[in-house]
């Protein structure tokens, strides 16, 4: 006959047993996401909803479309696209090339737009920004993501260069019925490189390189114009904007020492007369995108 001793041991050997088996069923259930497609959406300025450039750089635009580098293991790598998409109210991301997750461990996914750049580590400067369309394909908006695979991942974007925006005003006594035409703006540098940070989670923009270059600026709203330069340094009495009014060529200076930074528009106010080129600071209104200036040199 049996103790009580011994059956009581008997008993937890049991229920020790039944509870490996069914861990082991659980661990057999659980779904794997290696080979599943990444259900991925992009997010600027804290709204997952491209960015409207002229606007205030924190909503996507129907037909806007995204590169997605996964990085993995050895470095190998692989690349999706997504497109964005709005239809009877509702907003949604497409996957029109498939990426998928290649194993369990962590990856590294780096999105950027336009999606057309070959490569997401190098940005050169598009030098002809003349309307809107090429206004918008050099507006670099770039990120990265970093963890272990997940079923939906939203990756945190962010506008790269920086936003010059001239509000100008042409006296009519001195010229009148006459515009501004061929507007440019200087950009100190014509080519950055960007380095995955893991211990940051970020994709880090590393100091510009590359000669100096005149921007053909982007007209609008019937007195403004607007281009996008790589984030720089300017010096007091640089000369900064040139135009033409009729055949008279113009430029405007800088008043003070100015420092572009990533992801910042920058609003001036131009008036020309006669005798005077004015390039002036003035203060905007707060915008989620695009990081503003209250105070602009």
């Amino acid at each position: 006959m049996k103790t009580i001793k011994q059956r009581i041991s008997y008993a937890v050997m049991g229920l020790m047993a039944m509870g490996f088996t069914a861990c082991t069923q659980n661990e057999d259930m659980t779904p794997t996401l290696k080979g599943q497609e990444i259900n991925a959406t992009f997010s600027v300025g804290g709204m997952q909803t491209r960015v409207n450039t002229l606007g205030h750089g924190d909503n996507w635009e129907n037909d806007d479309l995204i590169s997605v580098l996964q990085i993995y293991g050895d470095e190998s790598t692989r690349t999706g696209k997504y497109q964005y998409i709005e239809e009877n109210g509702q907003a949604r991301w497409n996957s029109v090339k498939t990426i998928r997750w290649e194993r369990e461990e962590r990856c590294e996914l780096i999105a950027w737009y336009p999606s057309d750049i070959t490569n997401p580590f190098i940005y050169n400067l598009h030098p002809d920004q003349s309307d809107e369309d090429l206004l918008k394909k050099a507006d670099l908006i770039n990120g990265y993501w970093y963890d272990v695979p997940i079923d939906y991942v939203d990756i945190p974007m962010k506008h790269r260069m920086s936003m010059v925006t001239i509000v100008y005003h042409v006296g009519t006594a001195d010229y009148p019925n006459m515009d501004i035409s061929e507007p440019q703006v200087y950009s100190k540098n014509t080519s950055v490189n960007f380095n995955r940070d893991q211990d940051q989670w970020q994709f880090v923009m590393s100091t510009p390189s590359g000669n100096s270059a005149w921007v053909q600026a982007c007209k609008h709203d019937g007195d403004m114009f607007s281009a996008i330069v790589i984030p720089g340094s300017y010096k007091t009495g640089e000369i900064f904007l040139k135009f033409k009014i009729g055949d008279k060529n113009f430029h405007a200076k800088m008043k003070s020492d100015t420092d572009f930074k990533e992801g910042e528009r920058n609003t001036y106010k131009l008036d020309v007369g006669k005798d005077k080129v004015e390039l002036t600071r003035i203060s905007v209104n707060d915008m989620t995108g695009w990081t503003n200036e209250e105070e602009l040199k």
